[in-house]
């Protein structure tokens, strides 16, 4: 289930890529991230329990070892962790420093998700030169061997310094930035009301940003408790198999309800799905549609234009001021057009985040 929402979500954003925000990207990383998870963090384990390969078990004991395994799952899930980390900061800064929106660019969107990558890489690769290890705990699930901590403090070090950088600042930066935004959308309403000519706009960050909230929160419930766990058994504290084991599955789960929340919350992402699989028809761009139709002609032309002629049209008298020569024809009619551009949209999703 996971792959296949995810997968949905990578489909979505592809077959739009020529419409995506500079965001939108982190929301691809997210869910390449993800689906990743679902595809690594559990086969291995369903290949054991089932005993897929009856032979000799080459594929497990040779290729897809548990170093393979434990590194490919830790890779994809700190991506994400990251990924989410990310998307919080420029939530932050579109919320709170609107002025500096101009700095979330395609270009430092691309830097940003290879910083993600190389943070992802080089955590996820150390316990494979030395500093930390991994271990099957039962039913194929290979994670860091966090009791080691109990007998090596190059073990503990690198335990205590991935549960800070790689767990406890992303979900401080989370917090602080969520936190920042809502403080900020309350002072907004304080000041302004409803009648600031940018509240369409406001209206529409609030909206992406409640979903990025709601996937952040989720996140931190589904790994909370195996950080906890972890720290916990690295100090010497012991820990049954089975709840470790159920904790770290429950971790891997947040991969599964992102698609979830995205459908649920994002209607700009159900009309995504819905046009490209054909549930529904598709609609031209409310917001396009209101502007021309509130295009009025200021003057109707109630007759074909008339030939000039001087006695239709006087000269002005010689005191009158506006010292146009006698007999100049007035400027020929022009059909001007005004439009109520400022008109909110009934979709709050038009130019938003693919959230």
């Amino acid at each position: 289930m996971s792959w296949f929402g995810n997968s949905i979500v990578i489909f979505v954003l592809y077959k739009q890529r020529h419409l995506l925000q500079p965001t939108d990207y982190l929301t691809f990383n997210l869910a390449v991230s993800d689906a990743s998870i679902s595809v690594f963090g559990y086969s291995r384990g369903i290949i054991e329990i089932f005993n897929v390969f009856r032979d000799d078990g080459f594929i497990i004991t040779s290729i897809w070892t548990c170093q393979v395994d434990g590194f490919l799952t830790l890779l994809f899930g700190l991506a994400s962790i990251n990924t989410l980390t990310v998307i919080s900061v420029t939530r932050y800064i579109k919320g709170c420093h609107p002025d500096r929106a101009h700095c979330i660019s395609n270009s430092s969107m691309t830097v940003a998700m290879v910083l993600i990558w190389i943070a992802a890489f080089f955590w996820s690769a150390a316990p494979l030169l030395g500093w930390g290890s991994y271990t099957d705990r039962m039913y194929g699930t290979c994670e860091i061997d966090w009791a080691k901590a109990n007998f090596s403090t190059i073990y503990k070090s690198y335990i205590i310094s991935i549960f800070i950088c790689c767990f406890f600042l992303p979900v401080t930066v989370m917090v602080f930035s969520y936190v920042s935004i809502i403080n900020t959308v309350k002072l907004s309403h304080a000041l302004t009301g409803f009648s600031d000519p940018t509240d369409r706009q406001r209206r529409m960050e609030r909206d992406v940003t409640r979903v990025s909230i709601v996937i952040c929160t989720a996140f931190i419930i589904a790994w909370s408790p195996y950080a906890v766990i972890s720290i916990w058994s690295a100090y010497g504290h012991p820990v049954p198999n089975l709840t470790s084991i159920l904790a770290s599955l429950f971790a891997k789960s947040a991969s599964f309800y992102n698609p979830i929340i995205y459908f649920g919350m994002s209607s700009k992402f159900r009309r995504d799905i819905f046009i490209l699989f054909h549930c529904a028809k598709e609609v031209k761009d409310p917001v396009k549609l209101k502007r021309f139709k509130n295009l009025k002609q200021k003057q109707e032309p109630s007759q074909k234009e008339e030939k000039y002629a001087p006695e239709m049209h006087p000269a002005p008298s010689p005191d009158s001021g506006v010292g146009s020569p006698t007999n100049t024809p007035p400027p020929a009619k022009r059909e001007e057009y005004f439009g109520i551009l400022d008109t909110p949209s009934n979709n709050p999703d038009i130019e938003c985040d693919r959230l």
